[in-house]
């Protein structure tokens, strides 16, 4: 499973380059196309994020992970399949980016459900923080990948690498044997099976206050993702080598915050650890918009993802701490959706801002909205203080303890 998603994480970080590179530069998107092309891709989890959930706890997750890394390569073909046939369009990408996004749902939340599945409940805080690594690994070799490969064949034939990647991770997938938890009954209603996995979410207080400090930062930083590579690009002419290799060197921090993540928490608490990570990162945005060559705009990266890699690694197993494991699916889904409901919104909103106040003060608005995130978080400190005093044993009880 980790072998397959750390590829998979590869390849996709490519898209997350190229895609926009193909419009940015082979179709000469503005900054509101850049923003509407991202809100496609963030939207899936609005329309089928509740539902999704639903399904991933009725079915194998395995299957859903396999079938989901097979639907996604076909799909991304067939963008460097419409450059080769002379019919890419910005409309086309939109639909790529909303249909890949569909099946990344089922992927997402049944490859989070699928993680207590194979390992130890002591060991979830270790699993995270390994699969973190291998975001934060995927972020530092997938831009520089990109940009080479954008420099050398085009963004559209870019895009190939990650079909590759989800080809290598269904096999992957399709080679793991390992029971399942028991599914859940088929006879309560979809509706019921979501509003379950609501009332799991928001109940605690914990649990409700760092999805909302989530989401309210996912807002914040796709309004920023909407300009970045328009900013970088355009303002700053960077060519996609140097782009990548720039964006790769910033993702550095990010592997060192997945593997401090634990430590910070356990030293300094895990409520006001997520809090300073979360600061961290809207610092690190809005230095982005003061950057003017591309070192400070590596530091920059470097800082935002070392503090949002730790914000992870700390806020992920608090719903595995206090869910059960039949209800994964469902709880991940409200979470996810959630969270990146507030997707789509915040690229629409920098793709607008990036228009009418320029890229430059989008990034620092971002920075800004981003960093007060945190403020949700003085609602998770009220929680037990004893529930964070030691993250690791917190993993290891029982949900029903919790």
């Amino acid at each position: 499973m980790w072998a397959g998603h750390t590829v998979s994480l590869a390849g996709s970080q490519v898209t997350v380059v190229a895609l926009p590179l193909v419009a940015a530069l082979t179709l000469g998107a503005d900054a509101w196309e850049m923003g509407v092309l991202l809100a496609f891709g963030r939207a899936p989890y609005l329309v089928v994020g509740l539902p999704a959930g639903v399904w991933v706890d009725r079915l194998p997750r395995r299957v859903v992970l396999l079938g989901g890394s097979l639907g996604q390569a076909l799909v991304l073909g067939m963008v460097p399949l419409a450059a080769a046939m002379g019919i890419l369009s910005l409309t086309l990408l939109c639909a790529v980016a909303f249909l890949a996004g569909v099946l990344a749902v089922f992927t997402d939340i049944a490859g989070l459900a699928f993680v207590p599945v194979v390992v130890p409940p002591e060991q979830l805080s270790s699993a995270q923080g390994a699969l973190e690594v291998s975001q934060s690994g995927a972020q530092v070799a997938g831009p520089s990948i990109a940009g080479w490969l954008v420099q050398v064949l085009s963004a559209p034939l870019a895009l190939l690498a990650d079909v590759a990647s989800f080809l290598f991770s269904a096999a992957m997938f399709g080679a793991i044997r390992v029971g399942e938890p028991e599914r859940a009954a088929v006879r309560d209603s979809m509706w019921r099976q979501i509003a379950g996995g609501a009332k799991a979410v928001f109940r605690p207080r914990l649990l409700r206050y760092v999805t909302l400090c989530t989401a309210t930062h996912i807002l914040f930083h796709n309004a920023f993702t909407a300009v970045f590579l328009l900013y970088l690009t355009r303002d700053l002419a960077l060519a996609p080598s140097v782009l990548g290799t720039a964006l790769a060197v910033g993702a550095v921090g990010g592997v060192l915050g997945s593997v401090a993540g634990t430590r910070l928490g356990t030293w300094l608490g895990a409520t006001p650890a997520m809090a300073v990570a979360i600061v961290l990162t809207g610092v690190g945005i809005g230095l982005v918009a003061l950057a003017d060559n591309v070192v400070l705009v590596a530091g920059a990266q470097a800082l935002m993802w070392f503090a949002l890699q730790v914000y992870n690694v700390l806020q992920v197993p608090v719903r595995y701490a206090l869910t059960p494991a039949k209800i994964h699916g469902s709880v991940n889904a409200t979470i996810r959706t959630t969270v990146w409901g507030t997707a789509p919104i915040g690229a629409l909103v920098g793709g607008l801002l990036g228009a009418v106040v320029g890229l430059r003060m989008t990034l620092l608005l971002a920075g800004i909205g981003a960093a007060t995130s945190a403020l949700w978080l003085l609602g998770a400190a009220r929680s037990t203080v004893s529930y964070w005093d030691d993250p690791e044993s917190v993993i290891g009880r029982s949900p029903k303890g919790c």
